[in-house]
């Protein structure tokens, strides 16, 4: 195959020819936003992770440096939540065997887990990954039917003993992390009814149950839900779904399926992969955009990746905040700074509204192009007003093919799962239940490429309508009632 040929086959599987030129970075597009009157689902906060690799770094800092990393995520970004990662298959390797050292290690012993209390986090959520090989059916990926209950036994016991041995209380549970094709549809609410059960024989009843955590919120997510969802009794102890934010973030079809019950949605992984370095803010754009896309289908915990780690060149895209040992230094990414300022935009308790675009509807980050302006928006608990708007375009998308590959000079192509070309908008927001209101004072801020969470002046919001005339590529602006 000529180097023509080949590069074109690997063009078509993974992008598109753009024949319309760039937007003009002068024209300003208006778009208005209607926020509907009715209250949806309770923001319980943002959360990160730390895989065992990660913490067995954090073990080697001073207690100092290991407090400068959790109080920038866990006490100035005010994230809640803390995911983490235990290995069914190292704890559990053979029937009979527990090695908890796995566990305890990397969290406990290097003071992962009392630092994150400490400046601030609240809630511990475990996150199982990979079930024990003698589990699996023969020649299949697939938990044995047989299996089952040893399974939820297994983590049943390690929640108990974690808490007995070492005074750690985790507060919810997954069952597997990114499960397609290791659980039957079947074995769902089995596996859901015996893990309850397991819990509940240990003292437990207060462990919420996190699930299935699949890696799209796509029809198998919808499918699995839903099998789930058929069994009263799985369903009924059930606390909340779960599923990840990458390509395909929460959907309307998914929210629909807890409207009007009272699970909660948990957000379990928003990532990134791939090499990063201060200031990108392309990658920022896009945590911000699932962030509020996922506000408008009903999602209450939101939790990116990996909160700090040891940088990782080919990897640093999964985390908000690299560090280095050996002399300790720390980057943060720019995503961070655009977490941190929706973070004080929605307080714990804020209770969503749904957003509806006159430019892209439903504004719903899902498989292909992705929502121009994602705009999301909800009353604190403390009676103001938060509202976030993410600018999801960019000429980054775009690039040229070298002309020894047989192309015209700067014919540009683009990955059709990608954003669009850069555009500036002028957003207004209007905001139902504040149409009887008055004027509103809204404090603005605003995070792009090494602009981080500043404050830019106030918008004046009246009879419930506030535009905000300039927002430009890859902006969020935040707003927020005084």
């Amino acid at each position: 195959m000529s180097k023509r040929s080949s590069f074109l086959c690997s063009l078509i599987a993974s992008a598109a020819f753009l024949a319309q030129p760039l937007s003009s970075a002068l024209a300003i597009t208006p778009i208005n936003i209607t926020v509907k009157a009715g209250v949806k689902q309770t923001f319980q906060g943002l959360g990160f992770s730390s895989t065992v690799a990660g913490g067995g770094g954090y073990s080697k800092l001073t207690q100092s440096q290991k407090n400068t990393l959790q109080k920038l995520v866990c006490t100035d970004a005010r994230f809640k939540i803390v995911r983490l990662w235990f290995k069914p298959d190292k704890y559990a390797p053979q029937p009979g065997t527990e090695d908890i050292s796995i566990f305890v290690n990397p969290f406990v012993k290097s003071g992962f887990i009392s630092d994150a209390l400490a400046n601030g986090c609240t809630t511990m959520l475990l996150g199982p990954d990979k079930i024990p090989a003698y589990m699996k059916a023969e020649n299949s990926a697939y938990i044995k039917d047989s299996e089952v209950l040893n399974y939820a036994t297994l983590l049943a016991n390690f929640i108990s003993r974690i808490k007995q041995e070492y005074g750690v209380k985790i507060h919810a549970t997954g069952i597997l992390n990114e499960p397609d094709g290791k659980i039957t549809d079947a074995q769902w609410p089995v596996m859901i009814k015996a893990l309850r059960q397991q819990l509940d024989n240990r003292n437990l009843k207060d462990v919420k149950i996190v699930t299935p955590e699949l890696a799209s919120s796509d029809n198998v997510a919808i499918r699995v839900i839903t099998a789930i969802k058929n069994d009263p009794e799985a369903w009924k102890v059930l606390a909340a779904i779960s599923t990840h934010s990458y390509n395909m973030a929460a959907t309307p079809a998914i929210a629909k399926l807890i409207e009007g019950t009272n699970k909660e949605y948990w957000m379990t992984e928003a990532g990134t992969n791939g090499p990063e370095e201060p200031g990108d803010a392309l990658n920022a754009a896009s945590a911000a955009s699932r962030f509020l896309s996922d506000m408008n289908n009903r999602v209450t915990h939101w939790i990116w990746f990996i909160g700090h780690a040891p940088s990782h060149t080919q990897d640093n895209s999964t985390r908000l905040i690299r560090y280095f040992i050996s002399p300790f230094r720390y980057d943060v990414f720019q995503k961070y700074y655009y977490l941190q300022q929706l973070s004080h935009t929605f307080d714990v308790g804020a209770v969503f509204r749904r957003s509806y675009s006159s430019l892209e509807k439903n504004m719903t980050w899902t498989y292909g192009k992705k929502p121009r302006i994602i705009v999301a928006s909800a009353k604190n608990p403390d009676g103001s007003w938060g509202i976030g708007i993410s600018n999801y375009t960019s000429d980054k998308f775009f690039f040229t093919i070298p002309v020894d590959l047989g192309f015209p000079p700067d014919t540009l192509f683009t990955n059709p799962q990608t954003g669009r070309a850069a555009e500036t908008f002028a957003v207004t927001v209007s905001v139902e239940e504040l149409a009887q209101a008055g004027d509103i004072k809204m404090k603005m801020y605003r995070s792009n490429s090494n602009v981080n969470n500043v404050y830019i002046g106030t918008a004046l919001m009246r009879q419930g309508k506030v535009t905000i005339p300039k927002v430009e590529s890859l902006d969020l602006i935040t707003l927020r009632s005084q």
